[in-house]
């Protein structure tokens, strides 16, 4: 899948820019806070209907404005075209439309722009809790997998129900528990069933792109799916565990506590690795989420991102990850740094057709191309 074309209107700190991309490499370039950043996100957000930082959706609406909107224009490996434009007004709900056609739920889109995005916030997926963990596995599922996005909101929603009988004053109705307990086990039985089997067929495929960037044949990655519901059926944890519950307030046990471990050479990363090795890891993940979503998309390939990922990383490491994005085996890809000579080097080293655009005060201007380099 390649995005040939973006407009933005009142987005964060754009607002507005018409760009046209290169179908290959797309770099922009700027200081701390000149927007680079928000260019990703909204490429992000035509994706999924929300930022990458999981912004509330008025945060997003440039300061004074009113609405902002999103349209951009993709052409698929069938030679397709497609349309997505999203667009949200103050004290409205949002407004989706793929081809000129309302989406009224947004699960019906996910997936049909596959994407993964790399940014500086993954750290959280080491030094956070298990949710950054389960969003990861949870992230990767729902674009190939619609089934599985509808079951993640029934079960949350489930769960929420409960929750909120479990700190009521009076005590719950034993047949209403009963009822929700049962959606909890149905639902949260298709969201173990489908992270089980994507960790183990990610998980080589992981290794493989670790040790490509680390060139350490002697560091071992490994990733470790753990669940209640590996104990047995949820229902069952559910209901014996409803006195406790009752007392703390909240839902103990489900898929919404499973967790993914982390480990290089059988200890936890966060306190094994180093910071170049937790970089690597991090970076490693994601570009295997981007070759395993290649593998189920079905003619779509993803869109990459890569928001100023280089830093902290010395020269080796990052000529490795250089020459395995630039290999050929990615399709179309978006970088974001703070340095102009250190995109000349990596367009150097990558010999791909590619843009350059410079970001600063929200402005964004392209300045260069493969067409010979010169400033436009």
């Amino acid at each position: 899948m390649v995005l040939e074309r973006l407009n933005i209107m009142n987005y964060r700190n754009i607002a507005a820019a018409d760009l046209a991309f290169s179908p290959q490499v797309n770099c922009f370039v700027g200081a701390n806070g000149m927007g680079k950043s928000n260019v990703l996100d909204a490429i992000y957000y035509l994706s999924f209907c929300r930022g990458f930082a999981g912004a509330q959706d008025a945060l997003n609406v440039h300061h004074d404005a009113d609405f902002f909107l999103l349209q951009a224009n993709y052409s698929l490996e069938t030679g397709v075209k497609r349309e997505v434009c999203v667009s949200l007004k103050r004290g409205a709900r949002k407004r989706l439309k793929v081809d000129g056609k309302d989406v009224r739920r947004v699960s019906e889109h996910v997936g049909q722009v596959p994407l993964v995005m790399i940014a500086p916030s993954d750290a959280a997926l080491i030094q956070g809790g298990s949710e950054e963990r389960r969003k990861f596995m949870d992230m990767v599922i729902m674009q190939y997998d619609a089934a599985y996005l509808d079951a993640l909101i029934r079960y949350e929603s489930a769960l929420k129900q409960r929750n909120v009988l479990l700190r009521a004053d009076d005590e719950p109705d034993a047949a209403v528990l009963d009822v929700i307990e049962q959606m909890m086990a149905d639902y949260g039985q298709t969201l173990f069933t489908a992270r089980t089997q994507f960790i183990e067929a990610f998980v080589p495929l992981f290794c493989t792109t670790y040790k490509a960037l680390s060139g350490c044949e002697h560091e071992q990655v490994s990733l470790t799916y753990e669940s209640h519901l590996q104990r047995g059926p949820l229902g069952e944890q559910l209901r014996s565990g409803r006195a406790k519950e009752r007392i703390v307030g909240y839902t103990l046990h489900g898929a919404h506590k499973d967790e993914l471990s982390l480990l290089l050479n059988g200890y936890a990363v966060k306190k094994e690795g180093s910071q170049g090795q937790q970089k690597t890891y991090l970076i490693a993940m994601k570009l295997a989420q981007y070759d395993f979503l290649r593998s189920k998309g079905e003619q779509r390939v993803p869109l990459l991102l890569l928001d100023d990922i280089f830093d902290k990383l010395d020269a080796t490491r990052v000529k490795r990850i250089v020459d395995y994005v630039g290999s050929g085996r990615m399709g179309q890809i978006f970088i974001t740094d703070t340095q102009r000579p250190h995109l000349d080097e990596i367009l150097a080293m990558t010999h791909c057709r590619y843009k350059l655009f410079e970001v600063e005060h929200g402005q964004v201007s392209e300045v260069a191309s493969d067409a010979g380099g010169e400033a436009l």
